[in-house]
């Protein structure tokens, strides 16, 4: 049974996790540039750590309604992983794009992060998203100001800096932006 999909982008599609979908979330991290730029609660070290995860993606997925989804090309090419977790210090929703290193530099996280950001504030009722940029990856960071994130603050997650990037929704953005409040 093909998956159904939860987001559709051009070149992509976004699926919720399956039990079946465990040598492929492991074999994306099993690349060490692949956890280079994740904070260490992302990163999957092991079959156990990557067991971890995919529960926790299919049992966010059932308790709220997003989580994690699997990135695959029309054809069913495994891409990565991408979606929104809730960052446990503030109780926030992040945007996280972890792709194999295959598919990085040819526009996919830019397309995923632009669609996952207008999903999220049509199906969701949050007043914002954050997502964090690991300190040097100019590339993510460009492309995460380019669709409107904005610098919140540096934090440091498990000794490493991090840049805490911050987006409105339209309708709070547009307020602010008339000067309102």
């Amino acid at each position: 049974m093909a998956p159904t999909a939860i987001l559709e982008t051009r070149r992509l599609m976004l699926s919720a996790f399956t039990p079946g979908d465990l040598g492929d979330l492991y074999a994306l991290h099993r690349d060490p540039d692949v956890n280079r730029f994740l904070a260490s609660h992302e990163v999957i070290a092991s079959r156990g750590d990557a067991e971890r995860h995919l529960q926790d993606y299919i049992s966010g997925q059932e308790r709220r309604g997003f989580s994690q989804w699997k990135a695959t090309l029309p054809e069913g090419v495994f891409v990565g992983r991408a979606g929104f977790s809730v960052y446990e210090e503030t109780s926030e929703v992040a945007l996280s794009i972890c792709l194999k290193s295959d598919f990085w530099g040819k526009g996919y996280a830019s397309e995923l992060a632009d669609a996952l950001v207008g999903w999220y504030f049509d199906n969701t009722y949050f007043t914002h998203l954050i997502a964090f940029v690991a300190s040097g990856n100019e590339p993510a960071r460009r492309m995460m100001e380019g669709i409107g994130f904005r610098q919140r603050q540096r934090t440091v997650i498990d000794d490493a800096p991090f840049d805490c990037l911050q987006i409105l929704s339209p309708a709070l953005a547009r307020r602010f932006a008339t000067g309102m409040g």
